[in-house]
């Protein structure tokens, strides 16, 4: 199933819906909103006295809740919830629209599995419209030192730096592709991974910076981010696992750097297996494995304390962040263990509401304030006329409880309705070969130092 030109997209009107405004957090009721060549033209007053003309597609928004669709600032399409599964991607970017995520950012597609694509240009497949899936931005690789995080990840796809002319080549090879921001790892995973020295990843941040290209940090410590942040980081790419001090969150706030928290990770990776449930509508390679290991990577390796500390430091620091007026916007880390795409971010942004943040901002997150953050805010984030029509169509108020979400009627994607039962059948369809065996011990750098116990 392939995504639609614009110019091929038929009118539709969503008829006598609430659409909500993030903005303001506000509702506006009684509205037609209309939607020709894949935007939204108009936004009126309904009136029984206008009807929609008879070539349009007419969706009655009548006791529904109308809003942006939804962005996941941290994602891996290259994965469905198992490193380590050859994951189709095609599957994986479905996922994400039957949950309302209509726009995505990949924070890198080195190793995986592109059928009838490549990792240097999903992007641009995707966005171009020959793969159906949400908008996409992505880094296209992943700096680490040998051996590193990326490294173990996906082998000899990561980039490695060791010297200075490294770093000039090795930021060669990835702006090659063109990608959206560069992604560099300052993470040795408690000791137990090489790492880059601050003045490597001080040389690849100013390198991006200096060809046109913000650069996005994996961090895990305080330590961690105080560095990134000192050497220039734009974006930190996950929560801080420890206790943040004021003067950092001070410093990452003048200099506008963007965080994504990814706490439903943190958490998948601290539960036993028996506890991980999949998303309805998972593909068959999630499945197998799923059914085939019934203890969590994290529980065979003694992690799962390990992880409860480190989710509960990590939303510990997000209202902190919030108050000092850090930029701090949704993300899953959908696709790596246990986080299953679309499905992590409806869970991400419930935590958030769990930290005490009302619906109203935890769903800011998902839309303006992350097109803001990756300066998309032109085409999307809310529903205003002239935007993109990516939209989802709710049967519950997302403002008085943003589990709400979750009751998803309609998504519609560059001003087409989408059919969400096909896409759940596509995403369920049976492999033409079964998934292949795989090793219990096999490579994840997000495992923390085994505990003594």
């Amino acid at each position: 199933m392939t995504a639609p030109a614009y110019d091929d997209a038929p009118d539709l009107v969503v008829r006598d819906v609430t659409v909500v405004d993030v903005e303001a957090g506000a509702h506006r009721p009684a509205r037609d909103v209309w939607v020709a060549g894949g935007r939204i033209t108009r936004i009126e007053p309904t009136a029984a006295d206008d009807p929609p003309p008879a070539s349009a597609r007419v969706v009655d928004g009548a006791g529904r809740y109308l809003i942006p669709g939804l962005f996941d600032c941290h994602v891996h399409i290259a994965f469905n919830g198992f490193l380590g599964v050859e994951s189709d991607f095609r599957r994986t970017l479905k996922q994400m629209l039957v949950h309302g995520v209509t726009q995505a950012v990949d924070f890198f597609t080195a190793g995986g599995h592109f059928p009838g694509s490549a990792a240097d240009r999903v992007r641009d497949d995707v966005n171009e419209g020959r793969f159906l899936g949400p908008w996409l931005l992505t880094s296209y690789g992943c700096l680490n030192a040998p051996g590193g995080f990326c490294s173990c990840s996906v082998g000899d796809a990561a980039s490695v730096v060791v010297t200075m002319d490294d770093v000039r080549e090795q930021i060669d090879r990835i702006t090659a592709a063109n990608p959206d921001f560069v992604k560099i790892v300052y993470d040795d995973v408690f000791g137990t991974l090489p790492n880059l020295s601050p003045d490597l990843l001080a040389a690849l941040i100013d390198e991006a910076h200096r060809r046109g290209y913000r650069a996005a940090v994996h961090i895990a410590t305080v330590d961690d981010a105080s560095v990134a942040v000192d050497c220039g980081a734009d974006i930190i790419g996950h929560g801080v696992i420890d206790p943040m001090p004021p003067e950092l969150l001070a410093r990452m706030a003048d200099a506008g750097t963007i965080l994504i928290p990814t706490l439903a990770s943190y958490e998948s990776r601290s539960l036993p297996r028996w506890r991980i449930s999949l998303p309805p509508a998972a593909p068959p390679d999630s499945v197998a494995q799923y059914q085939r290991q019934h203890r969590s990577i994290y529980e065979i390796k003694d992690q799962i304390d390990d992880y409860a500390r480190a989710y509960e430091e990590a939303c510990a620091n997000l209202v902190p962040l919030l108050d000092a007026g850090v930029t701090v916007v949704a993300g899953s880390d959908a696709g790596t263990w246990y986080t299953f795409p679309g499905d992590a971010l409806h869970r991400e942004l419930a935590i958030y509401a769990e930290q005490g943040l009302a619906p109203a901002r935890v769903l800011r997150m998902a839309t303006i304030d992350a097109a803001r953050a990756f300066d998309l805010a032109d085409r999307f984030g809310t529903v205003t006329e002239g935007k993109d029509a990516n939209l989802v169509l709710l049967g519950a108020d997302p403002l008085a409880d943003i589990a709400a979400v979750r009751a998803i009627d309609a998504v519609v994607l560059r001003g087409r309705l989408l059919d969400l039962d096909a896409l759940r059948a596509d995403i369920t369809a049976p492999h033409e070969t079964p998934p292949a065996e795989i090793d219990e011990e096999v490579c994840s750098p997000h495992h923390l130092r085994t505990s003594v116990h």
